[in-house]
């Protein structure tokens, strides 16, 4: 996968351009906030053929997937043509999904627009499809053939789209890179305030070599990929119960905040470094939750991936910046530690 860091219109317009030389049709899988957000997207669909998905997790569907596969076959869509995908995780997913399984794949190009998109989503050869309530049931690993990243996109985003990437940001800090943890610290203010490309750029490139060498080693999530998953054992679960009305990046922070409780509890970090991450999640400003049933979010949690034959994996923390996976985790500690919230 080449990773190709754009600063301009003009050299998003010329990587398009490549793209047209290169393959002998682009496919262009988008959704309408973004174009709605972006001018840029506008002009570039148009010189392809586009779908429109639906929005949110919406697109994320079997139903939605036989339509895009109808869609790129009455088009003529081949072995030389190009799928590229412009949006966040949702589209990211149903996109490789379908770049994964068309014809029995063919050339994916992925353009985050979100920061979630840009620091995890896009990364990693991951795809899904939602099936009813429950996340991600359905997938493929299918890495993608080239990234954009234009980080200009970022100045569309709204505080909450702004907060599904922080998680992932933090994320990372936590599991396995201390000093990132600290220059978030050092400037949660600025984050929370403006958006200042130039630090965000670091942001990125940090976090995307960081899952780029964990891949590396576990393409397939049969072993160390599993820390990937830190928060996102409740995070899914939440979002689940709330039919995905709690965003990504809520239900992750919620999920880290269980998580580094439990990694306390279990003598792994001090208190220090467990109130060090709580003041940051709460400068994120995360709307309360509503009341939650413990025994729905149990349920979901018993149809998480990482729960094999009735045994929990779990992703607790070592320090801040290091990580680990629980194999048979009590999972009526994650019940009992729900009271947190």
């Amino acid at each position: 996968m080449k990773i190709n860091y754009l600063n301009s219109e003009l050299e998003f317009i010329k990587q398009i351009k490549k793209y047209h030389k290169k393959y002998d049709k682009l496919f262009f899988i988008t959704q309408n906030p973004i174009l709605n957000q972006n001018d840029i997207i506008k002009e570039i669909i148009h010189t392809g053929y586009y779908y429109i998905c639906s929005n949110s997790e919406q697109c994320k569907t079997l139903k939605e997937y036989e339509k895009i596969i109808k869609f790129l076959s009455n088009h003529h869509c081949n072995k030389n043509s190009a799928i590229i995908s412009i949006g966040g995780g949702t589209v990211t997913d149903i996109c490789g999904f379908v770049a994964s399984s068309y014809m029995r794949g063919i050339a994916h190009i992925v353009i985050p627009t979100t920061l979630l998109g840009m620091v995890d989503a896009a990364i990693g050869g991951k795809t899904a499809l939602n099936i009813g309530r429950i996340r991600n049931l359905i997938g493929t690993y299918k890495n993608p053939d080239d990234l954009i990243i234009y980080n200009k996109f970022l100045i569309t985003l709204n505080q909450n789209e702004l907060i599904n990437g922080y998680a992932e940001i933090m994320k990372y800090a936590l599991i396995m890179d201390e000093k990132l943890f600290i220059d978030i610290e050092n400037n949660i203010e600025e984050l929370l305030s403006d958006i200042k490309l130039d630090l965000m750029q670091t942001f990125i490139k940090t976090c995307i070599n960081h899952k780029l060498n964990i891949v590396k080693q576990d393409q397939f999530d049969q072993g160390i990929r599993n820390i990937l998953n830190f928060g996102h054992t409740i995070g899914h679960a939440l979002e689940s119960c709330s039919d995905f009305k709690i965003s990504h990046g809520t239900a992750v922070f919620h999920g880290m905040h269980i998580a580094s409780y439990l990694s306390y509890k279990s003598n792994n970090i001090t208190i220090t470094e467990y109130n060090r991450i709580i003041k940051l999640i709460k400068k994120m400003n995360l709307k309360k939750l509503q009341k939650i049933n413990d025994n729905e979010i149990m349920e979901f949690i018993n149809s998480d991936k990482k729960n094999i034959n009735d045994k929990l994996n779990y992703i607790l923390l070592k320090k801040i910046g290091s990580a680990y996976i629980e194999k048979n985790f009590n999972k009526q500690n994650i019940k009992n530690a729900l009271k947190i919230l």
